[in-house]
């Protein structure tokens, strides 16, 4: 009896201790299945002029972040600088994202330019190339000169005022120097990698975004008092953008501008040359509307577009109003002048660099010389066929040549004329087989005289 309760006893014990250590393997391997993974990192990559197209690319990448639970966005810039309120978009949409922001200047040789300072100043952890540089946000006009010479002092001064507290402010919010931001904006300063490392531009120096996303790993971000650690390890997923971003950073391109202009007045001057073509007319308009659409995307100069214009109206002219060539000359003049001061870089809005958003030499000659040269030639053929007799109808009659059919007399005869067998009537009598020669038309019967040659015209 002892022997069976002791058996029983060491039966129980030995089934607990499997549970026991059952329960525990299943906890150890729950928990590691528990463990969490790292977060994505959605990177996108601004290597243009800032447009609103790049503004609505990060604006889409910030609420796709959010929505999708990643860990932290990260933005490659390079930029020359650009249009103002979408620069003042995409900062308003960094500072208030809820998923942490990582800007990183780069690759090598890459710039944070004018509307780049405020960007990369807007980041929660920003870093550099160790042969980027950022800086030269001061409002230029035509040339590089200041804004002054062109709109005014007390314009100039409001301008420079208030991009100046916008940058102080954006700097401010992130801990960084705020000084050198205004300085940025009022004196044009510009900083190497190392200089903004040590005047606390940015906040490291970094030879590739993988360095930039292992540096901001663990750092500290706050939004709304709340701090939290930034999290960057996971996989980097990049960004791509849409068609209508796509078209609208190509259409930010002051050359595609010019040429889109180029061939929309010749297709509109070609519809005008030849009424009814209805294709080059309706290509045309759509370049034309491409082009006016591009004009919101980047400044134009008005009174260069009028040139523009101008000089079309005036290569149209030359096609209707015998000239001597001296209209269209004009005409391609305007065009050449009106090219070259397309660009209008005195607008308060922009902030792009003088030299690096210009149009090629490549489009401000070539493009308006051929398109000179090719409503010149249309309107030369359209003059020169105005002048050439007519062919068709009773008027396109005089003059032509055939053959009598039969003796015509000033009663009766036949003739064949232009490939028909018409009624002739002479004043002198022709014989049968004799040339003649068409000398006017009354209703269905051609007055005709013979002709000066050997022979007929039939075969």
């Amino acid at each position: 009896m002892n022997v069976s309760r002791l058996t029983a006893r060491a039966s129980r014990s030995a089934l607990v201790a499997l549970l026991v250590a059952t329960a525990v393997l299943l906890g150890l391997r729950s928990g590691n299945a528990a463990e969490p993974t790292p977060p994505r990192v959605l990177l996108l990559e601004v290597r243009a002029p800032i447009t609103t197209g790049t503004a609505e690319f990060i604006e889409v990448g910030l609420a796709r972040a959010k929505r999708e639970g990643y860990g932290a966005v990260a933005i490659a810039l390079d930029t020359p600088g650009g249009h103002l309120e979408a620069t003042r978009e995409i900062v308003q949409r960094m500072l208030a994202s809820e998923v942490p922001v990582v800007v990183w200047v780069g690759p090598a040789g890459a710039r944070a330019g004018s509307a780049g300072v405020f960007i990369t100043l807007a980041a929660d952890v920003a870093a550099m190339h160790p042969t980027s540089a950022i800086g030269a946000a001061h409002p230029v006009a035509g040339g590089g000169e200041d804004v002054e010479k062109q709109a005014g002092k007390d314009m100039a001064r409001k301008i420079e005022n208030d991009t100046a507290a916008f940058a102080r402010s954006i700097a401010t919010a992130r801990g960084r120097n705020a000084d050198w931001a205004e300085k940025a904006v009022r004196d044009s300063v510009s900083a190497t990698a190392e200089e903004a490392l040590k005047l606390r531009v940015v906040d490291a120096i970094a030879p590739d975004m993988a360095a930039a996303l292992a540096f901001a790993d663990g750092r500290t971000w706050s939004r709304s008092g709340q701090v939290q650690a930034i999290r960057t390890r996971g996989p980097v997923e990049a960004g791509e953008m849409t068609v209508r971003q796509r078209t609208l950073a190509f259409l930010s391109d002051p050359n595609v501008i010019a040429v889109l202009m180029m061939l929309g007045t010749l297709g509109i001057a070609l519809e005008f040359y030849h009424p009814g073509g209805i294709v080059p007319g309706a290509l045309g308009a759509f370049f034309l509307l491409l082009a006016f659409l591009s004009m919101k995307v980047i400044p134009v100069n008005v009174g260069a577009l009028v040139l523009i214009l101008a000089g079309v109206a005036l290569l149209v002219v030359e096609g209707y109003v015998t000239t001597h060539g001296i209209a269209g000359l004009a005409g391609a003049a305007l065009l050449g002048i009106g090219t070259l001061f397309f660009i209008d870089r005195s607008s308060a809005e922009y902030r792009f660099d003088p030299v690096l958003l210009s149009l090629s030499p490549w489009v401000v000659w070539p493009t308006p010389l051929a398109l000179g040269g090719v409503l010149g030639f249309v309107g030369w053929k359209v003059a020169r066929t105005r002048q050439e007799k007519l062919r068709v109808g009773a008027p396109g009659m005089i003059g032509e040549l055939g053959e009598a059919t039969s003796d015509i007399g000033p009663d009766a005869g036949e003739a064949f004329v232009h490939g028909e067998l018409w009624a002739a009537r002479s004043d002198a009598p022709i014989v049968r087989g004799m040339a003649v020669r068409v000398r006017e038309v009354r209703g269905l019967i051609l007055h005709v005289e013979a002709a000066p040659a050997s022979r007929g015209v039939l075969p």
